[in-house]
């Protein structure tokens, strides 16, 4: 017998199944999504950087999104590229320790696919990736500022 989400009552025989949530993203993954994306997309996904901009590395969206590109051929090659993932900090309310929970994400994430955390919001993200990259010479003198706002973002 097998249940996905558990099962009420007594079973007819006493061995029990356990199904971790990860377990379950695996079998969601094999069952439709794998099938469902084309080539070009499974390829760009492993071989390119990545930035995770405005997920929550807990949120079910990006966990099977992960799992997801965990389980594509070719996935040794994200370990090649560097990954930004930028992440709120964990909820305050609903985690006693919030800086083992960063610190879990980060080593979880890290060894997995070489994913690196930017703790912060996205509008924190930007300023600083834009910032860094102006001292690194990357935004040219030249160039002229978008319509937009006094920062230079036309968002």
């Amino acid at each position: 017998m097998y249940h996905v989400f558990g099962a009420f009552g007594a079973s007819a025989d006493d061995d029990g199944l356990v199904l971790t949530e990860d377990d379950y993203f695996d079998y969601l993954l094999t069952t439709a999504a794998t099938k469902l994306m084309p080539p070009e997309v499974e390829g760009a996904l492993v071989s390119n950087s990545l930035l995770f901009l405005g997920f929550r590395l807990t949120d079910w969206h990006f966990r099977v999104l992960f799992r997801l590109m965990m389980s594509l051929p070719g996935r040794k090659r994200l370990e090649k590229y560097c990954h930004v993932a930028v992440q709120l900090d964990p909820d305050l309310q609903t985690m006693s320790d919030v800086a083992e929970a960063r610190a879990f994400l980060a080593k979880y994430f890290g060894q997995k696919a070489n994913i690196n955390i930017y703790w912060g919001s996205s509008e924190d993200f930007l300023t600083s990736l834009r910032d860094a990259l102006a001292a690194a010479g990357d935004l040219g003198a030249d160039d002229k500022q978008p319509h937009g706002g006094d920062d230079g973002w036309d968002f």
